[in-house]
C-alpha cells in the first residue's frame, strides 16, 4: 500500500486493535462468561496470540481506506457497517477452520462487538492522526 501516515501510526493502529481484540475477546471468554474458546484448548497458547494478529492487515486497509476517502456522516456508518460485516464474515470462515470453538457465543453476536471495536478504530485513527498533525488526508502535508 502507499504511504499515507506515519509508521508509527500504523504500528499504533496495529497494537491498539490487538489490544481491543485480546481486551474484548478475554472479556466473554474467560469464566464467568466463557462464551467461546479461541484453537483447540481452554487454556491460552501461543498460537493465540498469532490469532490475534490476523486483525492487522484487516485494520490497516480499513484505516488506510479510511484516511484515502474520509468518509462523513451517512457514508461513515455505512462505511463501518460494511466493515464490520466483512469483519463478521472472516469470523465465519475462522470458526470453518475451527479457529473459534463456541459454547453459548452465536455467530450473529459479533457484529455489534465489529461495530464497537471498528468504531474505536477510526477514532483512535482519527485521533492519532490529529496528534500527528495530518488528520486532514488532502492537506499538503499528506502524501497522496
Amino acid at each position: 500500500m502507499p504511504k499515507r501516515y506515519p509508521r508509527a501510526v500504523c504500528t499504533l493502529v496495529v497494537l491498539f486493535v490487538v489490544s481491543v481484540a485480546i481486551v474484548l475477546d478475554h472479556s466473554i471468554m474467560t469464566p464467568p462468561l466463557d462464551m467461546y474458546d479461541i484453537n483447540d484448548y481452554k487454556k491460552y497458547e501461543l498460537m493465540d496470540v498469532v490469532t490475534y494478529f490476523m486483525y492487522s492487515p484487516f485494520a490497516l486497509i480499513s484505516v488506510y481506506l479510511y484516511d484515502k476517502f474520509n468518509p462523513k456522516g451517512f457514508a461513515l456508518v455505512g462505511y463501518i457497517i460494511g466493515w464490520s460485516a466483512l469483519a463478521e464474515f472472516f469470523e465465519w470462515l475462522a470458526t470453518l477452520f475451527h479457529v473459534y470453538t463456541y459454547t453459548t457465543w452465536k455467530l450473529p453476536y459479533s457484529f455489534s462487538v465489529y461495530l464497537v471495536a471498528t468504531t474505536l478504530q477510526m477514532v483512535f485513527f482519527r485521533y492519532t492522526m490529529k496528534y500527528y498533525g495530518r488528520h486532514n488526508p488532502k492537506s499538503e502535508t499528506s502524501p497522496q
